[in-house]
C-alpha cells in the first residue's frame, strides 16, 4: 500500500516537472533571461547534457544506465524495509524517486536535461524542479539518519534478534540430528569432558 502510494505520489510530482519543463522551454528557450529579483534570482533556460553541474557531458547513455539503476535499487532498498518505514523515508524516497524520473524523462527524449532556475547573486548551477525533489529528498533523508538514531537502532535489534533466532533454530536442529559438534563440552570422541 505504502509503495503504491509512494508511486502515485512520485508520478504526480514527475508531471509537475515536465509541465514546468514544457513551460520553460515555451516561454524561454531562445530569449532573454526572465528577472525575477534583480541581481539575485532569474529564469534562465538551458539544456545540460550531462549530470549535476554539466559532468559527464555527452556521455547520455551512461547517465540514463546510472539513473535507472539508482531508482531500482532504491525501489529495491525502500520496499525491502531497509531504511525503515518513517514518514520521512517514505516522503524522502517520494521525492527523490520523483526527481531522478523527471529528470531521466529529459535524457530518454531529448538532448538534455532542462534547466531553468539560476541564482544569479551567488552564481550558482542553474537547475530544475527535479533537481530541487532530488536534494529535498536528500536532505531529508541525511536528517532522519543523523538525527533518527532511536529509530535506526530498534531496525537494527531486531535484524540482530532475528539472526539470534535463526542461528538458534539451526542449532537445535543439528542437535536434534546428532551433530556432535555443536557440543562445546564434547571432546574430539563425542564424549562429555
Amino acid at each position: 500500500m505504502v509503495l503504491s502510494l509512494m508511486f502515485l505520489c512520485a508520478a504526480l510530482l514527475t508531471g509537475i516537472d515536465q509541465i514546468t519543463k514544457w513551460l520553460a522551454r515555451t516561454y524561454l528557450a531562445g530569449r532573454q533571461p526572465f528577472v525575477l529579483i534583480d541581481g539575485v534570482f532569474e529564469l534562465r533556460y538551458i539544456e545540460n547534457t550531462g549530470a549535476a553541474f554539466g559532468i559527464l557531458s555527452g556521455y547520455k547513455i551512461l547517465l540514463i544506465i546510472i539513473t535507472t539503476i539508482a531508482l531500482i535499487g532504491l525501489i529495491i532498498i525502500f520496499a525491502r524495509g531497509v531504511l525503515g518505514k518513517s514518514k520521512i523515508v517514505i516522503v524522502s524516497c517520494t521525492l527523490i524517486l520523483a526527481g531522478g524520473m523527471g529528470n531521466l524523462i529529459d535524457r530518454v527524449f531529448r538532448d538534455g536535461v532542462i534547466d531553468f532556475f539560476y541564482f544569479k547573486l551567488i552564481d550558482f548551477a542553474i537547475f530544475n524542479v527535479a533537481d530541487s525533489f532530488v536534494v529535498v529528498g536528500a536532505l531529508l533523508m541525511l536528517f532522519y539518519f543523523l538525527f533518527n538514531q532511536k529509530e535506526l537502532n530498534l531496525h537494527a535489534k531486531n535484524a540482530k534478534k532475528q539472526s539470534e533466532i535463526s542461528s538458534q533454530v539451526n542449532g537445535e536442529s543439528d542437535a536434534v540430528n546428532g551433530d556432535k559438534d555443536t557440543d562445546p563440552f564434547a571432546g574430539n570422541d563425542g564424549r562429555k569432558t
